[in-house]
């Protein structure tokens, strides 16, 4: 499946609700995310700018790999995923094929969905993370959908980045040492 999405980082939370209401918006999540990164010994996955990630939303558990294709006006990757009934054998599977986590995230997540078919998440990091502002991911099947749908939440497309997590992660980790 082709995922294409942009982040929009730093949002005022409870105005971008109210504009999800105004636009019919219903809400489809809202709990945690716990999520796993792996990579094998030499990098070779993130080097490629591909991820491989074991995710908890709620009660379901899914295991991801994430090919980027392209991330100039918003990321655009081929994505593949199972879910998985146990998290803990799947680490254990994956960790005895030689992967390693590399990195592990938390974070509140409320989504929504809109009738056009477009998905938007509402995210705030915890623990480690908590220096990322809030942010939103607006996932659509096309760029000028998402590019509509920024507008309709009120906000600019220079607003929205392309920004694979690993990316938010480094950009707002060198905030933080700079600070």
């Amino acid at each position: 499946m082709k995922e294409i999405e942009v982040k929009i980082v730093g949002i005022d939370r409870e105005r971008v609700e109210a504009s999800l209401s105004s636009l019919g918006a219903s809400k489809i999540f809202d709990g945690y995310v716990e999520t796993v990164f792996f990579d094998l010994p030499d990098k070779s996955l993130t080097a490629g700018k591909n991820l491989l990630r074991l995710r908890k939303i709620g009660d379901e558990t899914t295991l991801t790999l994430k090919k980027f294709i392209q991330d100039d006006v918003a990321k655009v990757s081929d994505e593949y995923e199972v879910n998985v009934s146990k998290i803990e054998t799947m680490r254990l599977i994956l960790e005895s094929l030689g992967l390693l986590p590399i990195l592990r995230m938390e974070k509140h997540r409320i989504s929504y969905a809109l009738r056009s078919g477009v998905r938007v998440d509402l995210d705030k990091y915890t623990g480690e993370f908590s220096h990322i502002p809030d942010l939103i991911e607006i996932e659509g099947g096309d760029v000028e959908t998402i590019r509509a749908h920024v507008k309709l939440l009120g906000f600019k497309p220079e607003d929205c980045n392309s920004w694979s997590t690993f990316d938010l992660v480094d950009f707002f980790s060198r905030k933080k040492v700079e600070s």
